[in-house]
């Protein structure tokens, strides 16, 4: 997948800004790693696993918010854990209909400080947009599940279901399929 490829991670109604914001990364010396495919008002959309691009080289300015919001998405795909923490801090709170394929996928991976992030922001998560996509993805939020639970059990034993962050947000995302309602507090 080559930079051009990248635009897929986002609905059609944004790929010229896309393309805009993907400009600005490195090169694809380093080509992504894997896939996973959801999907956005009936839009399949197809977002890299890992991006090795250096976020040092990214150039910023002359982004308008919408080109800075679709940056910062894909760098939550990053290799490097600090990146993805950074940029999902900087997200988070949009609203924007793109932003949960990347978020509920941070939340079914293995760093905790990430899942933390997610959770301590979690009023911040817009209920509609999250109950939508997680309905229009019950595979997907089910995998997210899936990993919830193995990393728990293979690494977090010694912490109880009830207090592992991880589930703590399967109950939120739980909440948003239920009712579109806010997090419960």
């Amino acid at each position: 997948m080559g930079n051009e490829l990248l635009t897929n991670a986002f609905p059609v109604a944004v790929r010229s800004s896309a393309r805009n914001a993907i400009s600005r990364l490195s090169g694809d010396s380093h080509a992504p790693i894997g896939t996973y495919s959801v999907t956005v008002n009936g839009e399949l959309l197809v977002i890299p696993y890992r991006i090795y691009h250096d976020p040092n080289a990214i150039l910023r300015v002359g982004l308008d918010a919408t080109e800075q919001e679709l940056l910062t998405c894909l760098l939550t795909r990053h290799c490097d854990g600090n990146v993805r923490q950074e940029n999902l801090k900087r997200t988070i709170g949009s609203k924007s209909i793109w932003i949960p394929p990347f978020v509920v996928q941070l939340a079914s991976e293995y760093v905790k400080e990430i899942l933390d992030v997610i959770y301590e922001n979690a009023e911040l998560l817009d209920g509609r947009v999250y109950g939508s996509f997680l309905r229009e993805n019950q595979d997907f939020f089910g995998k997210t599940c899936e990993r919830i639970r193995s990393y728990w059990d293979c690494y977090c034993r010694d912490i109880r279901r009830e207090d592992y962050v991880g589930f703590r947000l399967l109950r939120i995302f739980q909440s948003f399929l239920n009712d579109d309602a806010s997090p419960p507090a």
